[in-house]
C-alpha cells in the first residue's frame, strides 16, 4: 500500500482518506442508481399489469367469447379457455400474485394471475429486453465505477500533494532549525491559511524563547563574572597570607580557602561551558576514580559522621575515567550528597562493574512516582530540603558527557544511583 500510494505518511493519509470517501460516495451512487431502476421497473410492470387485468375484465364482462388480446410482448390466459389457448406448463403451478423474472429457457416473463368470476386470468409479459438492458445498465454502473475510481485516485493525488506540500515544507524548515541560531522566522514563506497560522505562533514561541534564552546567557555570563572576582580576591588573599604567615596552625585553612576557591572556580568555568555546549579546559583528563571518591567523601565527613552513616568505597587504584575532572567531581558530590542526606544510621556502598559506577544507599528511598520527576530541574520529593537542582546538574553534566544516570530503588530499601561511562 505504501508503495503504491507513495509520498510522507501524511500524504498518504490524506490521499487514503480522499480514496475512502470517494469509493464510499461513488459504490452508494451505484447502488442508489442500480436499485432505483430496478423498483421504477417493477411499479412500471405493475401498473400495466393492472391496467390489463382491469381491461380483459371489463371486456369479458360485456361479451364473456371475446377474444383476448395478444402481441410480442404481452400474452393472456384464461383456465376456462384451456382447449382453445392451451396455457403454458411453466404458469399452471403458479398462485395467484405478481411473480418476477420467471426464467423459461433463454426468456424472462413478469406474470399475474388473478380470479375473475369463477375463471383464472394469467397476464403474462416478456421482460426479455428488459433484463438484457437491466444486466448492460449494471455493466455499464460497474465499468463507471471502477473508471471513476481511477480518476479519483490521480485527482486524489494531486489534491494530496497540495494540501501536504506546506505542511512538508514546514516540517522541513523546523528540521533544519540549528538551535544555537536566533531570530528564526518561518510564516513569511507561507500563505495566511492554517499552516501559516502555525508557523506565526511559532515564529511566536521562538521569540519569546530567544528572549529567555538572552537572558539566561547573559544571566550566567553575569554571573560568572561576578563570581570570579570575589573568588580571586580570596584566592589572592589566601596566597599572600600562606607567604607571609608559615604558622603551621593555619596552614591547613589556608590549603583547605586555596583549594576550594580553586575548585570554585573550575566548577564556575565548567558549568558554563557545559550550559553553552561548549568543550571544558580538561576535557580528557586521566582520573583514577578511587582517590577522587576519597577526597570527596573526605569532604563530606562531618556529614557522615553526624548522621552515622558507614561507607564503603570499593573502588580499587587501577579504575580509571577519562572526563573533566571537575565535571565528575559534581556529579559524584551530588549523587553521594543525595545518599547522605535521605539517610540516618544507614550505609553507602560505592562500586563499579564493567564502565558502571553504583552508588547505593539503605535510606528512606524515594516514592516511585516521584522517581520519573527526579531529574527535572527545581523538583524536591516529600521529604527533601534541598533546592531541586543537584540531580538535574548532575544529569545535566552526564547527558553532556554522553554518560548515563539513573535512580532506581533498592530491593533492600533505599536507592541505587547509576553512572555508565562511555570510555
Amino acid at each position: 500500500m505504501k508503495s503504491l500510494l507513495g509520498g510522507s505518511p501524511l500524504f498518504r493519509k490524506i490521499m487514503l482518506s480522499i480514496l475512502l470517501a470517494s469509493m464510499f460516495f461513488l459504490s452508494l451512487l451505484t447502488i442508489v442508481v442500480y436499485y432505483s431502476n430496478e423498483i421504477l421497473e417493477d411499479e412500471l410492470l405493475a401498473k400495466q399489469t393492472d391496467f390489463e387485468l382491469k381491461n380483459i375484465q371489463n371486456l369479458l364482462n360485456q361479451d364473456p367469447e371475446t377474444p383476448l388480446p395478444s402481441s410480442a410482448s404481452l400474452s393472456i390466459y384464461l383456465a376456462s379457455r384451456q382447449d382453445s389457448r392451451p396455457i403454458p406448463d411453466h404458469l399452471l403451478d403458479l398462485t395467484d400474485g405478481v411473480h418476477h423474472d420467471i426464467k423459461v429457457a433463454d426468456k424472462a416473463f413478469h406474470v399475474m394471475v388473478a380470479p375473475s368470476a369463477g375463471d383464472r386470468i394469467y397476464i403474462q409479459y416478456d421482460v426479455t429486453e428488459i433484463e438484457r438492458s437491466e444486466e448492460l445498465l449494471s455493466n455499464i454502473l460497474l465499468v463507471a465505477w471502477i473508471v471513476l475510481i481511477v480518476v479519483m485516485f490521480f485527482m486524489a493525488r494531486i489534491l494530496s500533494k497540495k494540501l501536504s506540500r506546506p505542511i512538508a515544507q514546514l516540517s522541513q524548515d523546523l528540521s533544519r532549525i540549528n538551535p544555537d541560531e536566533r531570530g528564526i522566522r518561518l510564516s513569511d514563506r507561507f500563505e495566511d491559511d492554517e499552516v501559516g497560522r502555525i508557523a506565526q505562533a511559532f515564529d511566536s514561541y521562538t521569540s519569546k524563547m530567544d528572549s529567555y534564552v538572552e537572558k539566561q546567557i547573559g544571566f550566567a555570563a553575569m554571573a560568572s563574572h561576578e563570581l570570579r572576582s570575589p573568588l580571586t580576591i580570596v584566592q589572592t588573599s589566601a596566597d599572600l597570607i600562606a607567604y607571609r604567615d608559615n604558622d603551621p596552625e593555619i596552614k591547613p585553612y589556608l590549603e583547605k580557602i586555596q583549594r576550594s576557591s580553586a575548585n570554585m572556580a573550575n566548577i564556575i568555568h565548567a558549568l558554563l561551558a557545559v550550559t553553552r555546549d561548549q568543550p571544558t579546559r580538561n576535557a580528557d583528563q586521566n582520573i583514577q576514580l578511587q582517590p577522587l571518591v576519597e577526597e570527596i567523601l573526605d569532604a563530606m565527613k562531618h556529614e557522615v559522621r553526624a548522621k552515622q552513616i558507614e561507607v564503603e568505597n570499593s573502588l580499587t587504584p587501577e579504575i580509571h575515567i577519562k572526563a573533566d575532572k571537575t565535571l565528575l567531581t559534581v556529579v559524584l558530590t551530588n549523587l553521594i550528597k543525595n545518599g547522605i542526606k535521605h539517610g540516618r544510621n544507614s550505609s553507602i556502598r560505592i562500586e563499579m562493574e564493567g564502565r558502571v559506577l553504583s552508588i547505593t544507599d539503605s535510606g528512606i528511598g524515594i516514592d516511585s512516582n516521584e522517581l520519573q520527576h527526579i531529574f527535572d530541574f527545581g523538583y524536591r520529593g516529600q521529604d527533601s530540603q534541598g533546592y531541586g537542582v543537584g540531580l538535574y546538574i548532575g544529569k545535566l553534566i552526564c547527558d553532556y558527557q554522553g554518560w548515563s544516570l539513573d535512580l532506581v530503588p533498592n530491593p533492600k530499601g533505599g536507592i541505587i544511583a547509576r553512572v555508565g561511562f562511555t570510555d
